[in-house]
């Protein structure tokens, strides 16, 4: 039986796609044109190549598969991506659910993102908490949410699928690299050179990948998965990173208002006159890292038998394996 992967030049599909693998399962991977030579050398995977604009390469891909894992999605905090954010994460994920129901395939497991789990004002959040429409999300939470009433609306004409939701992924095989890569490349680079409060949660790239497959093999149709791991201070990473890195890290600490003030117009100038330059943060980054959101994994514990490793050491093996690939 084959398992499809889209998504597998990512940073998490990297990864899964290496489990996988040593698993023994056979694997196709569905990837644009010019993707994959680097991510996936020397590995032994099906190459199905297309678009998830383009249905026909999505049925061909699809075609034969038992088990489905839907990675594939554009992540982006910049202000002037909504166009690319729906038609990839949201009409993409439509369409790769219908082509899975059409072709009879045995179980999907669609990553969403912690982004697509609501604020619970009152303490962590579970599974249950949805995004609410009047709370401040970004373009990419709203895509995220969205992509999920898709796979929901597939579920309910007899798709099997289930739903995970990881939080901030740490670890090796980041190629890209992922946002939070860029930030451990910075700071080894002596580029960061201030920092703000705040906290988010952090997961190991282990757990995540372990929990895609525990929801593959024990999910229940039409439910959704935290794969999260520790809520930590951006302090605190940074302290880890020097420990890490051998560089010091930064003494500035920038009060979070006044830099919410400074990315309002920072915002603005980028989204007019440099819509290209993909940013480090924004005013809703921000926000996040101060909006008291935490998770309860509780229920994906009992569930499916999820277990948390050390994120320091995910932080310790990502280091590494910049430093051994030439990043830095």
């Amino acid at each position: 039986m084959t398992t499809l992967v889209t998504g597998a030049t990512g940073h998490l599909g990297c990864n899964l796609v290496r489990e996988l693998l040593d698993r023994g399962e056979k694997v196709r991977v569905f990837l644009r044109p010019e993707s994959g030579k680097k991510e996936l050398e020397g590995l032994d995977v099906e190459k199905s190549f297309g678009e998830l604009g383009d249905e026909k390469s999505i049925e061909k891909a699809v075609q034969g598969c038992g088990k489905v894992y839907h990675l594939a999605a554009f992540v982006s905090i910049r202000s002037g991506d909504k166009g690319i954010l729906y038609d990839t994460n949201v009409l993409g994920t439509r369409r790769l659910m219908q082509a899975c129901r059409k072709e009879g395939v045995q179980k999907v497991v669609h990553c969403s993102s912690f982004g697509a789990i609501g604020i619970n004002p009152n303490g962590p959040s579970t599974e249950k908490w949805t995004v609410s429409p009047y709370e401040l999300t970004t373009d990419y939470e709203i895509s995220k949410t969205f992509a999920e009433l898709e796979v929901y609306r597939e579920i309910a004409n007899g798709l099997p699928a289930v739903i995970v939701n990881p939080s901030g992924i740490v670890g090796p095989w980041d190629f890209r690299p992922s946002l939070l890569g860029k930030t451990i490349i910075d700071f080894a680079k002596k580029k960061m050179r201030g920092y703000v409060d705040g906290a988010f949660d952090f997961v190991s790239y282990k757990d995540v990948v372990q929990g895609h497959i525990l929801a593959m093999e024990k999910g229940e149709i039409g439910k959704r998965y935290l794969l999260t791991g520790e809520q930590l201070t951006i302090l605190q990473t940074l302290e880890w990173l020097q420990e890490l890195t051998g560089v010091p890290m930064p003494t500035m600490k920038i009060p979070n208002k006044l830099l919410q003030n400074v990315a309002i117009v920072k915002d603005w100038v980028e989204r007019k006159y440099f819509p290209d330059v993909m940013p480090r943060f924004n005013y809703h980054s921000i926000r996040l890292l101060t909006s008291g959101k935490c998770a309860d994994n509780s229920w994906t514990i009992k569930e499916l038998g999820y277990t948390k490793s050390s994120v320091k050491e995910a932080y310790r093996e990502s280091v590494e394996w910049f430093r051994e690939f030439g990043y830095f």
